[in-house]
């Protein structure tokens, strides 16, 4: 028996069995990559076949697809998403995704149809496609950004607040971040008392002087008379709006009578006789119509992001284009006061 084997001392044997172990493992390693990849890409496929729609589709699945025309549907794709033909753009990107083979561009892929899927109003898709992407690329940060603004539209403030912690662990700047969600976390707890709901808002705005607009306009509505004592005069421009709009019953017409700015602002919209200017054009614009007896005129909004220069109707704290937090610039013009009707159809 002992003659049948090659002596285990001989050098060549175990040159020969090294060489052997290597080509194993270098063959078992191989075939091991490829089954990954292609179950990788199996449940990658199956992922996004939850998500196919119906529309411009057909169109696509008629046309034979190339490598070549993967960029320039990529930006038809990008264009429509701007536009807000959201149900093309998202069409045009599971359909890229059902032939793309780079894994890269798929996630860029991916992304696109997520960020979509965000604008777009439809967050549980929006939520599921970005964790799918994190699972492969956790370090994404624009991923990780749009993630938490899902969580803070599903009105899941806590969660939000978990995605901070790897975007700091990055070294981006979260202390915005974090003010901004802990307002919003003790304005939704339903455990906390109002007391304590007043204590803690105010105790966060004296501490950072910041997002002063969720602030008074939560106190305004709920605390008038703290948020009177508190207001300053450095503040009142940036919230004309919420001021303007401020039912007279809530006013506090001493510390109207001592500020500057709130005299002319009530002054114009007819709350107090007394007016004086101050320096802003429309407001003493409009005390001076209403002093000279022409009443029909009156004061329309519009809000401005800071950072993209986007126009909105509705005042925001986030913005809608570019997710900018606290970017809001009031914009305001004289327009021809209309009286409404309502009727109840109850």
């Amino acid at each position: 028996m002992d003659a049948l084997l090659i002596n285990y001392r001989d050098p060549l044997f175990a040159v020969l069995l090294i060489a052997g172990m290597v080509f194993v493992i270098a063959f078992v390693s191989y075939w091991w990559g490829v089954y990954v990849k292609s179950s990788k890409s199996r449940r990658l496929q199956r992922f996004l076949h939850r998500f196919e729609t119906h529309g411009v589709k057909k169109s696509l699945e008629s046309m034979p697809y190339s490598p070549a025309i993967t960029q320039p549907l990529v930006l038809l794709a990008k264009a429509y998403e701007k536009s807000g033909e959201y149900n093309s753009a998202i069409e045009i990107g599971l359909y890229l995704l059902k032939h793309c083979k780079d894994e890269a561009l798929t996630y860029e892929l991916m992304e696109l149809v997520g960020t979509t899927y965000m604008h777009a109003g439809f967050l549980e898709r929006a939520r599921t496609i970005f964790l799918q992407i994190l699972k492969s690329n956790p370090r994404n940060r624009k991923v990780l950004n749009d993630l938490m603004v899902v969580y803070e539209r599903l009105q899941d403030f806590k969660r939000a607040k978990e995605v901070i912690e790897p975007l700091e662990a990055m070294g981006v700047d979260v202390e915005s971040l974090k003010l901004y969600l802990e307002l919003k976390i003790v304005l939704t707890d339903s455990l906390l008392e109002h007391e304590q709901k007043v204590q803690k808002i105010v105790s966060l705005y004296e501490k950072h002087g910041k997002y002063e607009r969720i602030v008074f306009e939560y106190l305004l509505k709920n605390e008038p008379g703290r948020a009177w004592e508190m207001i300053k005069e450095k503040d009142i421009e940036r919230m004309i709006d919420i001021f303007w709009f401020l039912p007279a019953s809530y006013l506090d017409y001493d510390k109207i009578k001592e500020s500057p700015k709130l005299s002319a602002l009530y002054g114009a919209r007819g709350d107090i006789e007394r007016f004086r200017p101050v320096g802003w054009f429309l407001i003493d614009m409009l005390g001076h119509l209403r002093k000279t007896g022409f009443d029909r005129a009156t004061l329309q909004f519009a809000y401005l992001c800071r950072k993209c220069k986007q126009q909105f109707p509705v005042p925001f704290e986030r913005c809608p284009r570019c997710l900018a937090l606290d970017s809001v610039v009031v914009e305001r013009e004289i327009t021809k006061a209309e009286s409404e009707t309502g009727y109840n159809f109850l």
